[in-house]
């Protein structure tokens, strides 16, 4: 049942962001075809007009994540939707997981069209990318396995903070939806509260010598950073459980 959410889930997702996405794109190679270089090899654009749209889309493309991953857990749980939702034959965890791995992608696909769209902008040619030593390149790969080790670490790492602070603003409306009035102002404050709370919580845990020992901050390599992933997952379950528990036993939708 899972997958059939996350499959309703993902389809609201793309008709909302393959647009967005996809205009992102098209400004990056726009773009493109408006950078000239001078004299000193530096980069110019014929039009600051074109360059600014650009800006301005990658820009709303994260406010709009943001936006999406707040309304489809409001509206599609804690509201009108939810009557619909909640009489469904599953449980409110597979309803919580199917929006949070919904809003990590989200955010995943806003970053790499984030981190694309710049290399659209830049006028390379063909000839400069083969020219490119990518025998050295990956000969070196192979010869530090730990290189791919790590990025893989990090990519963990990044999902794992954007899932804690996804869970964040889900514990924040869930905190919310348990009042009659000020809903909204109720919401923000447990918002700021929650990241007061994890400020303290890994300024103590990040001070303990134990926990400095286990993270091996002075010797990084590979292994660093799914530890940090760990204590980053910590907080974002606890948070998510106690989503789950009010859905369950504090849900209120008049």
């Amino acid at each position: 049942m899972l997958f059939k959410l996350l499959k309703y889930d993902f389809r609201a997702m793309w008709k909302q962001f393959s647009l967005i996405w996809g205009a992102a794109l098209a400004l990056a190679l726009v773009n493109r075809f408006t950078l000239f270089r001078d004299k000193d090899n530096s980069l110019f654009t014929n039009s600051e007009v074109f360059m600014l749209a650009f800006i301005g889309v990658i820009v709303a493309m994260f406010v709009i994540a943001v936006i999406f991953v707040v309304n489809r857990f409001s509206k599609g749980l804690l509201g009108n939707e939810g009557y619909l939702m909640h009489t469904l034959p599953v449980r409110p965890w597979q309803l919580v997981a199917s929006k949070l791995i919904c809003g990590i992608v989200t955010w995943i696909g806003c970053g790499a069209v984030a981190l694309l769209s710049p290399v659209l902008t830049i006028p390379l040619n063909l000839a400069d990318l083969f020219q490119f030593p990518w025998t050295d390149l990956f000969r070196g790969i192979l010869k530090h396995p730990d290189t791919i080790l790590i990025l893989l670490e990090f990519c963990l790492l990044m999902a794992s903070s954007i899932a804690l602070f996804i869970s964040v603003m889900y514990l924040s409306m869930a905190i919310g939806h348990l009042f009659s009035r000020h809903r909204k102002l109720i919401c923000t404050a447990a918002f700021i509260g929650l990241y007061i709370l994890l400020v303290n919580f890994y300024s103590r845990i990040a001070s303990i010598s134990l926990v400095q020992r286990l993270m091996r901050i002075d010797t990084f390599g590979a292994g660093a950073m799914l530890k940090c992933s760990l204590f980053v997952l910590v907080p974002a379950l606890a948070f998510l459980a106690a989503v789950c528990w009010i859905l369950e036993n504090k849900l209120n939708l008049e």
